[in-house]
């Protein structure tokens, strides 16, 4: 028997998902989640806050070109159709007004109602993050006590295997000059025997390892279906976020913007 046989689920870089520890890659996942909702919100937020910028340079020109005009020398329907652009700046900065409230109480307060739900942060860590990589140690902790076996007994046979052929190599050395044949042959015998033990236990321990792959296996899936359940929900809402997102901002379908235009070119039309 080889270490083929566990090869399936330990690679030999140590890059496996199965390898002890390496199942934090799937629990970053939900720490990296709660991130993002952070950096979403802060996205969301900063948009907001643009388009509160906009709306209040709007009113603010709006109000000062509505009353250089008033004064001016310009008169009648004339004065009317300049007038008519303050008259729709002041009406798209309403309407940016209000597409900064969407964000904020439509977008914003349901990310913050999902984090709310979804995590539970203290100073040091996550609780979700914590459950999960505690359910992976738990899954992980036989698999680690059959491997540290494996690999202790690996280490002995190979260092009999060692031992056995430098006194192959050097019997006169490793035996003594003077000694009889007898004895030395012995020794030889007894460290075949060494050798042949620690052989016999380093198979045993392949075997008991891998009887325990399935069971192991099944174990990891258990959790790592919890993690992927978990960031299927998050990619889900995030893109429900982003498409809710381009709806708050799309000019395209505000039923306000048609008649503000209407109405300027009718102004205008009728200078």
């Amino acid at each position: 028997m080889s270490e083929e046989s566990i090869n399936t689920i330990a690679s030999p870089s140590g890059d496996s998902f199965w390898d002890p520890g390496n199942y934090k890659r799937a629990t970053k996942r939900i720490e990296d989640g709660y991130k993002l909702s952070n950096d979403l919100i802060e996205l969301v937020q900063e948009r907001a806050d643009a388009e509160l910028i906009y709306a209040q340079n709007l009113k603010s020109w709006s109000k000062k070109w509505s009353d250089s005009i008033q004064e001016g020398p310009e008169y009648g329907t004339s004065r009317a159709a300049w007038k008519g652009f303050t008259v729709e700046a002041a009406q798209i900065s309403q309407l940016h007004k209000r597409i900064k409230s969407d964000l904020i109480n439509n977008v914003i307060s349901s990310i913050h109602t999902w984090q709310k739900d979804n995590y539970s942060k203290n100073v040091i860590h996550l609780k979700e993050a914590k459950s999960i990589d505690e359910q992976f140690k738990k899954a992980q902790k036989q698999w680690e006590k059959e491997l540290a076996k494996v690999k202790k007994a690996k280490q002995d046979y190979f260092k009999a295997c060692k031992l056995e052929k430098s006194k192959e190599k050097n019997p006169s050395k490793s035996t003594g000059n003077n000694l009889p044949m007898k004895i030395i042959e012995g020794r030889f015998a007894k460290n075949n025997e060494g050798v042949q033990a620690a052989r016999k236990n380093y198979e045993k321990s392949l075997q008991e390892i891998k009887l325990c792959i399935p069971s192991y296996m099944e174990d990891m899936r258990k959790v790592f279906d919890i993690c992927q359940h978990k960031e299927a929900q998050r990619l889900q809402f995030f893109k429900d976020v982003l498409l809710n997102i381009g709806k708050c901002v799309s000019l395209v379908n505000k039923d306000v913007l048609m008649p503000v235009y209407e109405e300027l070119t009718r102004t205008i039309k009728n200078a």
